[in-house]
């Protein structure tokens, strides 16, 4: 109810803005330079009403992080989940499932989103 509000008030904030804008050129008195001046403000005031209400983007959630565990002995790696505390060369407890050796972090990484393609003119 508030943005209707705010956007009528736009309304008439600018087009009494540019009557009075339109009103001061016309005017040859010594006024006619303040009266444009007060148009322009006024309407300047309307435009902001206007724009003010617009809702804002949703903002998107972070993009996923994922964990690279690899065993210290053979070539197994492992990609799960990002858990805090996670950093890199960090011992883990879990121990390698081929050769039953321990496993260190060898990375942590943010998993980006493709962009959309968008129309390039």
């Amino acid at each position: 109810m508030m943005g209707i509000v705010s956007k009528i008030l736009g309304l008439v904030f600018a087009a009494s803005g540019f009557v009075l804008l339109w009103w001061g050129m016309g005017v040859t008195g010594s006024f006619s330079l303040v009266w444009s001046f007060i148009g322009m403000f006024v309407m300047a005031m309307g435009f902001a009403l206007l724009t003010s209400g617009r809702q804002q983007k949703e903002a998107k959630p972070p993009p996923p992080t994922v964990t690279e565990i690899r065993c210290n002995s053979c070539d197994f790696k492992e990609i799960r989940d990002f858990q805090k505390g996670d950093y890199v060369l960090k011992a883990v407890e879990a121990t390698c499932p081929k050769c039953q050796s321990a496993m260190t972090i060898e990375g942590v990484y943010i998993v980006r989103e493709e962009p959309e393609d968008k129309d390039r003119i």
